[in-house]
C-alpha cells in the first residue's frame, strides 16, 4: 500500500474546512497577521495588475504564488500537521471561500503522480467523503515534469450545494511529497480562476533545504527497509483513518501497534491467513460494547455479521483493489469497512461477516438530513453469509 496517496484524501477534507471556517468567521488582515503561526509573510509579487495582482507564499520548503487578496489561514487552530501553508478568500459572497493549501510529508512510496491521482480519484468517487465531497467527476490529469502531475476534478460540497473545481499538483519526490491543492467556486474558476490556477501551480518550486533536512533526519536505511513492510499498512491507515471520518477520526497508537504486528492479516487473503484472523477473534465483543466505549477494544479483532448497506470497490493502479463498505448489525448498528483487497461477489442486500479492528466512532449524514454514528473497522476478512 501507498501511504503517500492518503496525503491526497486528508487534503480534500481540508480544502472544505478551509472554504467553511472562512466563510462563517472572517477576520480582519490584522487579526489574521498574529495568528499565522508557521507561514512566512507573503511578499508582494511586482508588474501584475489589480486584477491579477499575486503574493509569493515562501517557506523553507517551498514557493509559490496566490492571489494578493487572500488571507493566510491559522494553521494552529486548522490543526492539520501535514498542512504547511494555506490561504483563503475573505470577500467571497458564495457559501464556499475558494482556498489554496499545500501538504507535505516524508515520501516513502514509489508510486508515480498517476498512480496517486487514480487512487484519490477513486475516492472521492466512492462517496467514502459523505457531504464533504458529493458526486466527484474528474476533468483531467496531466503529466509534469520529474514524476508530478496535475489532477483537475469538480464536486459538489454538500453542506452548501456549490459546486467546487478542486486542482491538485501532485509532487511525490523523494524524500518530501508535497502537493498544492487550489478550490474555486465553479462560477470563480470560469470567471479568472482557471488561468489563476495556472499561476499557482507553474510557480510551486521545492526548495534544495526542505530536500536536505529530511534526508538528514531520516532513520537509518537498512532498519527502514528492514521494517518497511511491516509498517506500511499501519501508516497508510493512520492517515486515512482522520482522512475519512474528519474531526473524529484518528487512529489510536494500540490499533496503530496492533496493524503493524499483524500485517499480514491487513487484508487476510491466503486461507492461513483468514484462519489466523478468525482465530484472533474476541466472540464475547459486540457493537454495543464498543459504542459504549472504544478504548478498551482498539487492539482487538471483532466480528460483524450484518447487511451490506452499500459497498464500493475500486481497482487502484500499482496499489490493487481496495473496498469501502456499510454493514448494520443485527442490533441496527452501522459500521463502514476499509479493506484493502477485493471482495469478489459481495454486492449490495448481502449478508456477510467481517473481521476487523475497531479504530473511531464517528458521525455521518444520513438520507433523513440527520447525522448518524458509527464504528469504523480496518477489516481483515470480509464474506458472505
Amino acid at each position: 500500500m501507498k501511504k503517500s496517496i492518503v496525503l491526497i484524501l486528508s487534503l480534500c477534507l481540508l480544502l472544505t474546512a478551509c472554504g467553511s471556517k472562512e466563510k462563517e468567521k472572517k477576520k480582519s488582515a490584522t487579526e489574521e497577521s498574529k495568528t499565522t503561526v508557521t507561514q512566512e509573510a507573503a511578499k508582494d509579487t511586482p508588474k501584475e495588475s489589480d486584477e491579477e495582482k499575486t503574493a509569493t507564499a515562501e517557506t523553507k520548503e517551498f514557493s509559490f504564488v496566490y492571489p494578493a487578496s487572500w488571507e493566510a489561514v491559522d494553521l494552529a487552530k486548522l490543526n492539520q500537521p501535514l498542512v504547511k501553508a494555506a490561504y483563503a478568500n475573505p470577500d467571497t459572497k458564495a457559501a464556499f471561500a475558494d482556498n489554496v493549501n499545500v501538504t507535505g510529508a516524508a515520501n516513502n512510496s514509489d508510486a508515480t503522480a498517476k498512480a496517486i491521482a487514480d487512487a484519490t480519484v477513486a475516492q472521492y468517487e466512492s462517496g467514502a467523503f459523505g457531504d464533504a465531497i458529493k458526486n466527484y467527476k474528474k476533468i483531467s490529469y496531466d503529466d509534469k515534469a520529474n514524476n508530478s502531475g496535475v489532477l483537475i476534478g469538480e464536486y459538489t460540497q454538500g453542506q452548501s450545494g456549490v459546486q467546487v473545481v478542486v486542482a491538485q499538483y501532485i509532487v511525490p519526490a523523494s524524500p518530501n511529497m508535497y502537493t498544492l491543492s487550489i478550490s474555486y467556486t465553479k462560477e470563480s474558476y470560469d470567471k479568472g480562476g482557471k488561468e489563476m490556477v495556472q499561476k499557482m501551480v507553474d510557480s510551486f518550486k521545492v526548495t534544495q533545504t526542505a530536500a536536505t533536512a529530511t534526508q538528514s533526519a531520516a532513520p537509518d536505511a537498512s532498519a527502514a527497509a528492514a521494517s518497511s513492510d511491516q509498517m506500511t499498512i499501519a501508516d497508510f491507515m493512520s492517515k486515512l483513518v482522520p482522512a475519512f471520518a474528519g474531526k473524529d477520526g484518528e487512529m489510536s497508537e494500540a490499533t496503530y501497534n496492533y496493524i503493524a504486528s499483524h500485517s499480514d492479516l491487513f487484508p487476510a487473503v491466503t486461507a492461513e491467513s483468514k484462519n489466523k484472523a478468525k482465530s484472533l477473534v474476541d466472540a464475547s465483543i459486540t457493537s454495543r460494547h464498543i459504542f459504549k466505549n472504544i478504548t478498551p477494544y482498539l487492539d482487538k479483532m471483532v466480528q460483524v455479521k450484518g447487511t451490506v448497506i452499500e459497498i464500493v470497490e475500486e481497482n487502484i493502479e500499482n496499489i490493487g483493489p481496495m473496498a469501502i463498505f456499510h454493514v448494520m448489525d443485527k442490533n441496527q448498528k452501522s459500521h463502514t469497512g476499509i479493506y484493502m483487497g477485493a471482495t469478489g461477489d459481495i454486492l449490495q442486500d448481502d449478508e456477510v461477516i467481517m473481521c476487523g479492528v475497531p479504530t473511531t466512532i464517528f458521525s455521518f449524514a444520513n438520507s433523513n438530513g440527520g447525522t448518524d454514528q458509527g464504528i469504523l473497522l480496518i477489516v481483515s476478512t470480509v464474506q458472505k453469509k
